[in-house]
């Protein structure tokens, strides 16, 4: 088995690979991915270790602070909820996790308006009804199926710049919390992290059983999985063909 960790420490060029035990081997890239729609640069940390004579466990980290920089800056400045009786947009963000949640703050401008015509048919914007800053923080915990990251909001926390002093004032902010919810629940339902492997080492088809946010530095977002990978032949002939394919060992007798 140390001579498949050794192996494998050699699979792809460009990878940064060391080896602390002779049972385990990290290597480290920078690949990009795909939030949503998005392609966002990442940092990708890879920890293989032996567990047995037949799978080697893998442990995938990736770094989203370079990508959380990108995303936070994309956000602000923009509506981020704009329908017939709702605008709401951002004007300040920052995302931070710890090693249970992932929690997102900031400041948004609200405006609510009534809304003409009949549902289900082409409504328009009528008149403006209220107008506010607020100061929002948001709790999301990471659920891990189908060998990915998905998000929830499992709360929510609104702070008016001004307190209400009516009624309506206070139905209003009950109104834009509840939209606001929806939308931020939807957008981190919808574009969940997949883990994927850098294409030189796509071969090692990793089972994932578990993951979850993992804090980088002081509150960086990073996400991790486990699993492991079949060491079987197949799988060292795989990556055996990567390494002839990258030159790095010589090609098969003809």
């Amino acid at each position: 088995m140390r001579g498949r960790i050794a192996l494998l420490a050699f699979a792809m060029t460009g990878l940064v690979a060391s080896a602390a035990l002779a049972e385990e081997v990290t290597f480290d890239a920078s690949p990009t991915v795909m939030l949503g729609e998005r392609e966002v640069p990442v940092d990708l940390s890879l920890n293989l270790m032996d567990v047995s004579a037949t799978r080697i466990a893998i442990q995938s980290v990736l770094d989203l602070r370079r990508a959380q920089e990108i995303l936070v800056n994309e956000l602000t400045g923009k509506a981020l909820v704009d329908i017939c009786d709702a605008q709401i947009g951002v004007t300040e963000a920052v995302a931070r996790t710890d090693n249970i949640a992932l929690t997102l703050g900031g400041k948004i401008d609200a405006k609510l308006f009534r809304c003409e015509g009949q549902l289900g048919s082409d409504r328009e914007r009528g008149e403006e009804i209220f107008t506010g800053g607020l100061t929002v923080g948001v709790t999301a915990s990471a659920m891990f199926r189908d060998d990915c990251l998905f998000f929830r909001v499992v709360d929510l926390r609104l702070t008016p710049d001004r307190l209400p002093t009516s009624s309506e004032a206070k139905e209003s902010i009950k109104q834009v919390r509840e939209i606001f919810f929806k939308a931020t629940d939807a957008i981190l339902t919808n574009h969940p992290i997949c883990p994927e492997l850098p294409a030189e080492l796509s071969s090692l088809a990793p089972t994932y059983d578990a993951g979850g946010t993992q804090e980088l530095g002081e509150g960086g977002v990073g996400v991790f999985f486990e699993g492991s990978v079949d060491a079987s032949t197949q799988t060292i002939i795989d990556i055996l063909e990567v390494l002839q394919s990258k030159d790095v060992l010589p090609p098969p007798p003809r």
